[in-house]
């Protein structure tokens, strides 16, 4: 190399020395410096996304791994609705499947090779039922009911109607199993998604737990009689429930109803997260967050600033609510930590958080850094957006869904 300049040198003309190409360096350089500071090569453009043709008042419904584009068909009467079915993050198409509902649609579940389509028929909130094999023309059963969830290992879909909570075949809607729902009480699902425990309670002062798979009654329990508890005052919260004495609330452990603490602290007007990590959050209708300690019922702290919060990791993740702001909280003392500027998040995929800034950009949020990893920008998107199982779903602004893979 040492000859070779030393070559160049002489042979260039010493008044007219070569230009060096400076833009042609820095790029280089900028390429080394980011490979440096990202610790790895550099990343590669994201993938273009995957675009499925929807018009607007089509609705989407994320099951598991599978997107569903619910629309109507051209030549169908209004009570007619024709479900797509993709997979996640690919997009791959499931079938297609055109489903007579008396209203509409408010969730779609797949178990098996069976759809699970829940809608609404009045505006009084009245529910219905179908299900249907996919790609068949016909129903396979209907009920007036709530869908509460499937359970494909099970083979069952759990509704709550009139007379309960009751389990059907998901196949042939033949009832598996009923807990009657009693005339002073209610039943409440203790869980996200499909459930892991039912808890049954009355005025009267009867608490019960039920196995959401077999209708096996688990526990029960006498708790004090309150006039008003069936309207709504038990709450499950992660592995407990908590039931309204009249003067605080008893703390149970779920399933087996052992009564662990009891709590004088104010939560009347309140509603309470299902699961927030190693708090149990409770929040007032407009504004004001308490925490309580899950292990003995203390209140560890009350903010009068939060609206709404979630657990993430170690932290909290949460919103004044007038602002707007995606902040991280201090689950010690629900004290603020920082905010991802103008970043909103979209949730939880794959162990990651990932957030969106004025509907285009998209990345992962740090909630140790209050950084964000940019992974790319998405085009056209109308500000309905949401993320699963890998993949980032939104609707453009001509309707249509886009899918971006987030591998």
């Amino acid at each position: 190399m040492a000859e070779a300049l030393i070559d160049l040198s002489v042979a260039a003309p010493a008044e007219h020395p070569q230009p060096v190409p400076y833009r042609a360096v820095l790029g280089v350089l900028s390429l080394v410096l980011l490979a440096v500071l990202a610790g790895s090569a550099p990343r590669l453009p994201p993938r273009p996304p995957a675009i499925i043709p929807a018009r607007l008042g089509d609705a989407t419904f994320v099951d598991g791994d599978r997107l569903f584009v619910v629309g109507t068909g051209r030549l169908e009467t209004y009570m007619n609705r024709v479900i797509a079915g993709y997979r996640l993050p690919a997009a791959s198409p499931l079938g297609r499947t055109a489903v007579t509902v008396a209203g509409a649609v408010v969730g779609v579940q797949q178990a098996g090779d069976v759809l699970v389509v829940a809608y609404q028929f009045n505006t009084s909130g009245n529910t219905g039922v179908v299900a249907q094999v996919v790609g068949s023309a016909t129903p396979s059963w209907r009920r007036n009911a709530r869908l509460v969830g499937t359970s494909a290992a099970d083979g069952i879909a759990l509704l709550d109607d009139d007379s309960g909570m009751i389990a059907v075949d998901v196949r042939t809607g033949a009832l598996r199993w009923r807990v009657p729902r009693p005339a002073d009480g209610y039943i409440a699902p203790a869980g996200d998604g499909f459930p892991h425990w039912l808890v049954l309670t009355t005025d009267s002062g009867r608490l019960e737990t039920y196995d959401p798979h077999t209708g096996r009654r688990l526990a029960a329990a006498t708790v004090p009689a309150l006039t008003g508890r069936a309207n709504g005052l038990l709450w499950p919260v992660s592995d407990l429930v908590m039931a309204d004495t009249g003067h605080g609330f008893d703390g149970y452990r779920l399933p087996d109803l052992t009564r662990l603490w009891h709590t004088a602290v104010d939560l009347s007007q309140s509603w309470m997260e299902a699961d927030c990590g190693r708090l149990i959050c409770t929040f007032r209708q407009q504004r004001g967050m308490t925490a309580l300690d899950p292990a003995t019922g203390r209140e560890l702290w009350r903010s009068p600033r939060w609206a709404w919060a979630e657990p993430y990791g170690g932290y909290l993740l949460g919103s004044a609510g007038e602002d707007q702001v995606y902040w991280v909280i201090d689950p010690a003392d629900g004290e603020p930590l920082g905010n991802f500027g103008g970043w909103r998040g979209l949730g939880v995929a794959g162990g990651r958080l990932y957030g969106m800034k004025d509907d285009r950009y998209y990345g992962v949020l740090d909630p140790a850094t209050r950084e964000v990893d940019y992974l790319g920008t998405a085009a056209r998107v109308s500000g309905d957006c949401e993320v699963g199982s890998g993949a980032l779903i939104c609707r453009l602004v001509d309707a249509s869904v886009a899918i971006w893979h987030l591998g």
